[in-house]
């Protein structure tokens, strides 16, 4: 088969890419969301035609919320921002109407605060840790009577090994595209 005859190339390309993208990790880390940063999430909706993305983009860019825009359904969008008060949120509604048309309806409005995002990605990393070791421990024991010439725990590294490859990689493209796109 060609993958098994040319095995040590794909485990040099694989390798190459783990690398790449624990260094993109490390240089640029990871976007997180408003989830675990904290931020605040308006979703409005225009009754009539929405404006374009870029025109409500240079609108909101004076009052300095740290916007992310992004369309939904045919006349709505919802927008990401930094942790707001309710006068910034009134002023953000002013500019949101273009050229004075009329306001949009706000169809949901959260605030999430810094301590619930942070406990939330504290919780995360510690779910992940324990996922990991009842993989391992699981693997040890269905291959428990397999253990010539590999020992059970070693199956259950390997099951590790390439868990961390399937993570590691996609977590090195977001950290590129976040790096340079401001994906979260």
């Amino acid at each position: 088969m060609f993958i098994i005859k040319y095995r040590k190339v794909f485990y040099a390309i694989s390798g190459l890419l783990m690398i790449a993208s624990i260094v993109a990790v490390l240089v640029w880390g990871l976007n997180p969301g408003i989830d675990f940063k904290g931020g605040s999430l308006l979703e409005i909706n225009y009754q009539t035609a929405r404006p374009e993305v870029s025109v409500l983009d240079k609108a909101l860019v004076s009052l300095s919320l740290g916007q992310s825009i992004r369309p939904t359904g045919e006349s709505g969008y919802i927008i990401r921002l930094k942790d707001i008060t309710e006068a910034e949120r009134l002023e953000m509604m002013k500019v949101l109407s273009p050229s004075g048309g009329a306001v949009p309806e706000v169809k949901r409005f959260d605030s999430i605060g810094p301590l619930l995002g942070s406990e939330a990605l504290s919780k995360s990393i510690l779910s992940i840790i324990l996922v990991l070791l009842a993989i391992v421990l699981f693997i040890t024991f269905a291959f428990r009577k397999v253990s010539e010439p590999v020992a059970s725990w070693k199956y259950g590294l390997i099951t590790i090994f390439a868990l961390l490859h399937d993570v590691l990689v996609p977590a090195g493209v977001f950290s590129y595209l976040g790096h340079y796109y401001g994906f979260e």
